[in-house]
């Protein structure tokens, strides 16, 4: 795919996500039977944009659009980095694509967001931990990931210290290991990057660096 083809792609993704957000929140505040007739048809729009650059058919995409009930927000995904005494990290393998990544998922409604990404590395990797700094919150397009989501997301970096002795089990995953950040196996990108490990590990040398955010 050549650069222009990609900037078109994305332009089309953000209108699309846009008009999508539009539908969905006037939907929330309107009771007037034409504007919802107006708001419906702005969503339905919206979903057959997305589907020129999705994977998803119409019919698939607007499954996935009316789960979402309310006020149109970014859904927030959580990672929590742990780091052994000598600098390596806990990665679990996951299931879905055999790739490894940075145990974490997403936040539960009635959980906050420290709450989730400590569930999901006790879930994930075996580990109990506490939460001890949010490194990043960072938008999941701008970072990169592959492939695009027909929604927002907002993933939240957490560095995390184990609290329970124990040797690493994997429960929801197919293996979890410790690896040196020079020597990371092949990771699932559509969940985390290298960039962002490295960002860790950068807060874990340094715990006075900033909270980043985009």
């Amino acid at each position: 795919m050549t650069e222009a083809q990609t900037s078109i792609e994305t332009q089309i993704r953000s209108h699309a996500t846009n008009l999508i957000s539009i539908g969905k929140n006037g939907l929330v505040f309107t009771d007037d039977v034409f504007d919802r007739q107006r708001y419906e048809e702005t969503t339905s729009i919206g979903i057959d944009l997305m589907s020129m650059v999705s994977a998803g058919t119409p019919t698939q995409l607007a499954e996935i659009v009316a789960v979402e009930k309310g006020y149109m927000t970014p859904k927030l995904d959580v990672r929590g980095a742990v780091f052994d005494d000598t600098g390596h990290i806990l990665l679990i393998r996951d299931r879905s694509d055999e790739k490894w990544t940075l145990p974490g998922g997403w936040v539960d409604p009635g959980q906050t967001a420290g709450e989730a990404v400590v569930r999901e590395v006790q879930e994930e990797s075996g580990l109990v931990v506490r939460a001890t700094k949010l490194v990043a919150a960072l938008d999941r397009d701008t970072q990169g990931h592959q492939p695009k989501f027909p929604y927002h997301v907002t993933k939240m970096f957490f560095l995390c210290e184990r609290i329970a002795d124990g040797k690493p089990s994997p429960i929801e995953t197919m293996e979890v290991d410790w690896f040196s950040i020079d020597a990371l196996p092949e990771l699932s990108t559509t969940r985390t990057l290298p960039s962002q490990i490295q960002l860790m590990h950068d807060h874990w040398q340094k715990p006075e660096l900033p909270t980043v955010f985009d």
